[in-house]
């Protein structure tokens, strides 16, 4: 099938700033705040947990190094969905951007979307329905048991922001990313006061001593069981990490984006990964480790900010929540309709989603598209269940984009290259070997459980089946 020619192009108008702000905005957002409890609670040791969040920075740097080269060599509208087209062919260019618009993208607009309302309840009391309503379930294959009319309010406001959001992303790139750039900067500069309050006010409550604190549990990990602990504190950072290369969807819309693209995924994971080692050391210089695995609801800045002023925290913090879960739906809004944008294009999703609005020069179908699939996830409360088969599918197909810088090299050896990864071919190796280990321990653990009755469906498997239910659209999308 012929590539189709949308009405309208988009314009290149992104500079080095905006780019960076997307980067940063796409990754920072409420899992840093939470994370770390769980953490604490796996591994029972600072130093283990300092250890993990600077191991899962240096292998989140290592795939952004991979991507930075492909994207300075392909620096297109659509991301890693026109790498693996390009490398694999369109069939698989396919599966991941039916991927990202059933699960990964627009789950995590839909997740996000919800901790917002969640936090939003924190200021403003939210309707609900009667309990009997709220209980009744909707039984899916697949997904499992669903609960639709449950926190009615909560998906209300949620449904609200995305489409808020998708409606100003609508009206042009350059209002979305001017949005994006105010609302990571200020995001920054919260999480920066943040860490200020904790150094500056809370040396009557903090030691440097928490830095070297372990519990008892912890001390008491060692082999496999402290590599159990590892691996389930990694999920937890990974998680937080995530969204690094989302800023590639809009490569078509960067200025000089061979060169601009690169430099902004190097300097945006440089920050976040500061960003998190910096709070993740307020935190615990002022909770000892155990107190921090204690810590209700996961709540970690909020017991901080408590413990320093020796008054409840919960507002001040659920409003920087509200900022950089406001700041990340609209980055994840943003960037993962050009996905479908480009798909459209390609002749492989509804042929309208190629078209650019007419003043705006936006791909405003796409964005409607995105927008209205993650209000239907939002409230059919689907997500969570979603997001635990989106982890799996990602580095699934993370394996495949370290494997493909490999069939470049070996496809093109004297292909100009504006970036090249560093320390090539150890650091795309490390990564695609953890991305690969982390899949398969990922699968082994997933029917492990199902094998013990702790869940319902094996996810991983029931992730892959999610994705392969495009391939009947695609045949079809093919043939019209």
């Amino acid at each position: 099938m012929g590539k189709l020619t949308s009405k309208n192009q988009l314009q290149q108008s992104l500079t080095l700033f905006p780019t960076t702000m997307i980067v940063i905005g796409s990754v920072v957002g409420s899992g840093i705040f939470v994370s770390s409890a769980g953490m604490a609670r796996s591994l029972g040791s600072a130093p283990w947990m300092l250890a993990v969040w600077v191991f899962a920075g240096i292998l989140t740097l290592f795939g952004a190094f991979t991507q930075c080269e492909l994207a300075s060599q392909m620096p297109r509208t659509g991301g890693l969905y026109e790498y693996l087209k390009i490398i694999y062919g369109e069939t698989m260019g396919f599966i991941y951007g039916w991927a990202n618009f059933m699960i990964a993208g627009s789950g995590a607009i839909a997740a996000i979307a919800y901790i917002f309302a969640s936090y939003f309840g924190e200021f403003v009391n939210l309707p609900h329905l009667s309990p009997e309503l709220e209980k009744w379930p909707l039984h899916l294959p697949l997904i499992g048991t669903l609960f639709p009319l449950a926190d009615i309010g909560k998906k209300i406001v949620g449904s609200l922001l995305i489409a808020f959001l998708t409606l100003l992303n609508v009206r042009g790139v350059k209002i979305g990313a001017t949005l994006q750039s105010i609302s990571t900067s200020a995001k920054i500069l919260a999480i920066l006061v943040i860490v200020g309050i904790a150094f500056i006010f809370g040396s009557g409550v903090g030691s440097m001593d928490h830095l070297h604190s372990v519990s008892e549990a912890g001390s008491s990990l060692s082999g496999w069981t402290l590599i159990g602990a590892i691996s389930v504190a990694m999920s937890g950072a990974f998680w937080s990490y995530d969204g690094w290369g989302n800023v590639a969807y809009i490569g078509g819309e960067v200025r000089e984006p061979s060169r601009t693209l690169p430099r902004a995924i190097v300097l945006g994971t440089f920050s976040f990964i500061a960003l998190y080692l910096l709070i993740n050391l307020a935190y615990l210089y002022i909770l000892p480790i155990d107190v921090l695995g204690k810590v209700a609801d996961d709540r970690v800045a909020s017991a901080m900010v408590s413990a320093i002023f020796r008054t409840p925290g919960a507002m001040m913090v659920a409003a920087l929540i509200l900022l950089s879960t406001f700041d990340t739906t609209n980055s994840s809004i943003l960037t993962n309709s050009r996905v479908y944008y480009a798909m459209a294009n390609d002749g492989v999703f509804w042929k309208k989603a190629s078209e650019t609005h007419p003043q705006y020069q936006t791909p405003h179908v796409s964005l409607w598209c995105q927008g209205v699939w993650a209000i239907i996830l939002l409230c059919s409360g689907s997500f969570d269940s979603i997001m635990s088969m989106y982890v799996f599918v990602n580095w699934a197909l993370y394996v495949l984009m370290a494997i493909g810088l490999f069939v470049l090299r070996k496809r093109n050896p004297s292909a100009i290259r504006p970036f090249s990864v560093p320390g090539y071919p150890w650091v795309p190796a490390i990564f695609l070997l953890f991305s690969f280990v982390y899949v398969v321990v990922t699968l082994v653990s997933d029917v492990s459980a199902y094998q013990s009755g702790a869940q319902p469906l094996i996810k991983s498997l029931a992730g892959i089946a999610l994705v392969l239910t495009g391939l009947p659209f695609y045949f079809l999308w093919r043939r019209i």
